[in-house]
Parts: C-alpha cells; structure tokens; sequence
C-alpha cells in the first residue's frame, strides 16, 4: 500500500503511472476513508492541499496535465480511459491548472463542443467541459459555448452557461431569459443553479442580473425566485436579483415606489451594461 511519503519520493514517471492507475481506478490505494466512498481524484487533491513540499505539489500538478493527455489518447466512449479523463478532468479543476486547458479543449472539441455528438462518455464530457469553462481563456471561446447552447442537447445546457458566464459575463447575461424558459419546458434543467450562478458572481455589479431579466412575466419571475429560494436565497437577495413587480406587473424599482421598504439607489436596479 502507498503512503504520502512513498507517493511523495516517487519519480516523475512512477508518478504519472501511479496517477493514471489511480484514475482508471486500477489502484485502489490509499483511500481517504475506509468506506471507499470517493472519488479517485479525492485523495490526490486531498495529499496536494496536505503537503508543504511545493516541490512535490509542482511535480504533482505537472503529472496531473500529463496523465490527463495520455488518457485523452484512449478510448473515450467507455472503459478505463473514460473514467481516467472524468476524474482528471476534476482534479486540474479543482487544483485550477490552466496549463490543461489546451487538453482540455483538445478532449471537448471530441465531443458536442466540436460538433461530435455522442462520441464522448457524458459524464466524462461534462466534467472535461466544467473544467474547461472554469480553466479558459476570457472570451476565446465564446462563440463556441454559444453554438453548443443554441443546439437541442438539454443535458450539457447547464454547464454551457458556465462556459458562456465565465467566458464574457457580459454577453452571458442575454441567454438568462432563454435559459427561464428552457427551464420550463425542460424540467431536468436546474434553473436555481444556473441563476444563483449568475447572482453570486462577483464579476456582476448590483442589478445585473435583474436587468437581464426585467422583461419575464410574473409567472416566470415567481418560478425564477421559487428556485433560488430552494437553495437557501434570502428575501433581501431575492428583492436584489429578482425584484417582485407585484400583481400588477410593475416595473418601477422599489427605491420609487411609495410604499414601505428599503431605500436602495437607482443604480442597483440599472440594467447591465450591452
């Protein structure tokens, strides 16, 4: 059984080995509980958060880039190297290695993103494309994640509106009311995510995200606030991202209206910038 000490003073090649194992789940050891209940990528991210070798963590993240583009070269419908890919794919995210993104994008323009519907495992598609959102360069591929939204594959629309938000936060806000009603048609869609995405994203000033949306119905806009109250938002950052026009439909912000509430400035309610 390996310990962080002998995975620690392996070689750069028995590293890589070791990795590749690991993630088409040949190696088993050592896990982080004795359940077996996570991922192959868990205890790797877990021994490169734990180390204070910056040298090992350097030669860890330089195999983890290495490792994912010699599983890309494998059968990536099913099988080991599908699997290898689908937690590699987690790991350089969740280690934020932008040095992967030129595999990653190699990996995605396999599957839908390069018009090849089907031919990637769908868990290992997702993820490499959450990766590659998280990990692009701004605005690069934007044409890309919009080509890939206006086409009819419901299970990648979610992650699609990563790419595009993280890509041009700007741009990205225009798919959102597109995005409320594919949510109504297509009940898989996790619309509280998508927006509670968009609302938190530091990248947006106040009132972005309800000007992008200040053309929904009442309907829609109770749906829109229904979902993220589902994920714990609170009244006053519902008011913030989806102001209640009330029975009426008004579309007068609350700053103005003459009635009892907070006396928040024009600005917040502006819509975002073209």
């Amino acid at each position: 059984m390996s310990d962080a000490s002998t995975i620690a003073r392996m070689s750069a090649a028995k590293l890589r080995a070791w990795l590749l194992a690991r993630m088409r789940g040949w190696e088993q050891d050592p896990p982080v509980s004795e359940l077996h209940m996570e991922s192959p990528d868990d205890y790797v991210a877990t021994l490169h958060e734990q180390s204070r070798d910056k040298a090992f963590r350097a030669r860890l993240e330089k195999a983890a880039v290495a490792t994912l583009a010699e599983a890309a070269r494998g059968n990536l419908r099913e099988g080991p190297d599908a699997h290898a890919v689908r937690c590699l794919a987690e790991l350089v995210d969740t280690l934020e290695l932008r040095a992967a993104e030129s595999t990653l994008r190699e990996i995605a323009e396999r599957g839908a993103f390069g018009g090849h519907d089907g031919a990637l495992d769908h868990d290992a598609e997702e993820l490499v494309l959450f990766a590659l959102a998280g990990l692009q360069t701004p605005g690069e591929l934007y044409s890309k994640w919009l080509a890939l939204w206006k086409r009819e594959l419901p299970g990648l629309w979610p992650v699609v509106t990563a790419g595009l938000r993280i890509s041009d936060p700007e741009r990205a806000l225009g798919i959102l009311p597109e995005a409320v009603e594919r949510a109504r048609r297509n009940h898989d869609f996790p619309l509280g995510d998508v927006l509670w995405a968009f609302a938190t994203d530091r990248t947006y000033k106040p009132g972005a995200i309800a000007g992008a949306l200040a053309g929904l119905s009442n309907e829609a806009r109770r749906r829109c606030r229904d979902a993220l109250a589902a994920l714990g938002a609170e009244k006053d950052e519902l008011d913030v991202w989806l102001p209640d026009h009330g029975s009426e439909g008004s579309r007068t912000p609350a700053w103005a209206r003459r009635k009892k509430g907070p006396n928040l400035p024009p600005r917040l309610y502006d819509k975002a910038a073209a």
